[in-house]
């Protein structure tokens, strides 16, 4: 720890570095790297598979490597091959000064300077998979973990009893076990919910500002709300909605690299707050969430044993009945924990922060993905009805409007269903180009990879603090594992042998068996022991969701989704034109061969979708954007919208 007098006596050393780190970041021409301005050229690929690339040099645009940037990653896998080690370490003067400085005044600062990055995980996925199942861990993080979290969000959290005590916490809320004892029940009824609010859009009692995206967010929020809380959001516009919104844009913005130089330079974290903007804007974005937070906690822990009274958490009924929420007070995830804290080993504000991350891993995600289907519904319309006509054989061996809305044991019936969530879940993976992490165990490795049917050896090596980066959207649109991977095709989660595929017949009752639990289906959850530990809870968030937007409405693209198309397509032409400006030798071999895999072989329905749903999940089209393209209409038959609303009707008089 530093002393007052010692910071006084550093402080001209510190001033001088400061000032000459503020010269690099500014890029004034005495310091530039001789890669780093204007149009500079990333190095060509090598013939022989042992040599690393420097990610200084993978300048796009104006970005140094945008390492988050999952389509421009895949790319790269198409010139150096699926696994590729990109060093990133300092290569100038300055760099490296400021670097020593670093490491004597922060000797448990272990900065990564090489990164593994992983398109495919083809020809040795043995030895990729277990490399990935061994990286536990985080890099630090200064700005997001110590400060806007204050070392409690479990998603930051590296490797250690920290995160194996919120860890243990954690996936005790989320077994299946009480996924289908508690939190269906309110899964299926926000479902409901969702349905009936999006056939009244347009409606004089619906906002016209509320579309049916907001719709599919408050779905996902209200689930988890209700489970983690026992608190509901009635509307899109709930308050609470509106600031935990604001806590994911921190978050993610305190996360988002090169945004604050602490992360790569500590020597700044010793200036005091008074000096320090970026501290006084985290240590208030801290204070917000945390308070939020506490309140949630607050709130639930007032309506302990029966003490619950009328409160926003209620939503009034057409008939004016209220209908509070449907998982109780005492069964709720945050008077679970409550009661357990001593044995869970946690205080207060570990489980409010716990609660809280329950919230931002089960929504966001999960309505993306509800987006994405409803994009790929809308283009492939003989998907569409092939899981309608699934959906309405089962449901209409009932006798009333009630019974015809599907509970989970009938969504264990439907095969094709499943296979859909599963394609949305390949289509939408987290993150996009995933998450880094780093090996649990800090040493030097070496790794042998075999290619070209063993012809060609790769020696890998990945020095202690090495980060190990999977890009899920690479490994998802990999031809040889998803031939044709930009098309939306549930058909390639079903089994080929004929005599499996009458499991699709509804009534035949060995089709009880569909699981409903996607966790390893595709890589969409992460891999090893950071694998998503909601991924059970969000699997069967889809299946409900996805189930009752298909019994109830109709999908079709619009023509604002022909303009954004257009649109998109100038946009993409002018990101070719960057990456030629990068590779310019190779005479734009790289985006021909991306266009060629893209290219769909329907109608335009198909290649319109396949384009927005890709833009989509590179967040390169908004979500009101995305809002434009797409038009819910309420199915000529109508029984579900019916069944829906009994169903309501029954709950509200309850």
């Amino acid at each position: 720890m530093f002393e007052v007098r010692e910071l006084h006596d550093g402080l001209p050393v510190l001033l001088v570095v400061l000032c000459l780190l503020l010269a690099h970041r500014l890029n004034l021409p005495f310091f530039k790297s001789p890669w780093s301005g204007g149009k500079s050229q990333a190095p060509l690929p090598c013939t022989e598979t042992t040599n690393d690339i420097s990610g200084n040099r993978l300048y796009y645009g104006r970005t140094k490597w945008p390492q988050y940037e999952a389509t421009f990653n895949l790319r790269l896998s198409y010139l150096y091959g699926p696994v590729i080690p990109i060093k990133h370490g300092p290569e100038t003067l300055l760099a490296r000064a400021v670097r020593l400085v670093n490491t004597a005044l922060f000797r448990d600062w272990k900065p990564s300077d090489t990164t593994i990055l992983i398109n495919s995980l083809s020809e040795n996925e043995t030895v990729l998979k277990k490399l990935l199942g061994s990286c536990a861990s985080r890099s630090p993080s200064i700005a997001a973990g110590k400060y806007l979290s204050r070392g409690r969000r479990i998603v930051l959290q590296p490797y250690g009893p920290d995160w194996s005590r919120y860890r243990r916490a954690f996936t005790s809320l989320l077994t299946k076990e009480k996924i289908n004892s508690r939190w269906t029940r309110a899964l299926r009824f926000e479902a409901m919910v969702m349905a009936d609010r999006i056939a009244n859009l347009g409606s004089i009692s619906s906002p016209s500002d509320i579309n049916v995206l907001d719709e599919i967010s408050r779905f996902t929020a209200s689930s988890v709300l209700q489970i983690t809380y026992a608190r509901r959001a009635p509307t899109p516009r709930d308050q609470v909605l509106k600031d935990l919104e604001t806590v994911s844009k921190n978050i993610a913005d305190a996360f988002t690299p090169g945004k604050y130089w602490v992360d790569g330079f500590p020597l700044l974290d010793i200036f005091p707050t008074m000096i320090s903007p970026w501290k006084q804007k985290l240590d208030a974005d801290h204070e917000f969430e945390l308070g939020l937070f506490r309140d949630l906690l607050h709130g639930a822990e007032n309506n302990l044993g029966g003490n619950k009274s009328d409160s926003e958490d209620s939503v009034i009924g057409p008939s004016g009945a209220w209908v509070d929420s449907v998982i109780g007070p005492d069964e709720c995830a945050a008077a679970e924990l409550l009661r357990n804290k001593e044995h869970l080993q946690l205080d207060r504000e570990d489980i409010a922060y716990l609660l809280a991350g329950i919230f931002e891993a089960g929504t966001e995600t999960t309505a993306m993905t509800i987006d994405t289907f409803l994009l790929a519904a809308a283009s492939y319309p003989a998907v569409t009805r092939r899981a309608q006509a699934e959906i309405d054989d089962l449901m209409h061996d009932h006798h009333s409007s009630a019974q015809s809305v599907p509970t989970f044991e009938d969504l264990q019936r439907l095969p094709y269903l499943a296979a859909i969530v599963k394609e949305a879940l390949r289509l939408t993976p987290t993150g996009s180009s995933g998450v880094g992490h780093t090996p649990t165990r800090a040493e030097h490795q070496t790794l042998e990879l075999s290619y070209n049917v063993g012809r060609e050896t790769m020696r890998l090596n990945m020095p202690s603090g090495t980060t190990v980066l999977a890009n899920t959207y690479g490994l998802h649109h990999n031809p040889l594992q998803f031939p044709d991977p930009w098309r939306f095709d549930p058909d390639r989660w079903l089994p080929t042998n004929p005599d499996a595929q009458s499991l699709s017949k509804a009534h035949n009752p060995e089709a009880l068996n569909v699981p409903l639990d996607h966790t390893n289906a595709n890589y969409a959850f992460g891999f090893g022991r950071r694998i998503c530990p909601g991924s059970s809870l969000a699997s069967y968030s889809l299946a409900i969701s996805i189930a009752m937007l298909l019994l109830c409405f109709d999908f079709e693209l619009t023509e604002d989704a022909r303009r954004h198309y257009v649109e998109i397509g100038k946009q993409q032409r002018e990101e070719h034109k960057k990456w030629n400006d990068l590779f310019p030798t190779l005479d734009g071999d790289i985006i021909h061969k991306e266009l060629s895999l893209q290219k769909g072989c329907g109608d335009e329905r198909d290649q319109i979708g396949r384009v927005l749903i890709d833009s989509h999940i590179a967040f390169k089209l908004s979500r009101r954007q995305l809002a434009e393209c797409i038009h819910l209409r309420p199915r000529m038959e109508d029984y579900g919208l019916r069944g829906v609303r009994e169903v309501l009707a029954m709950m509200q008089y309850a």
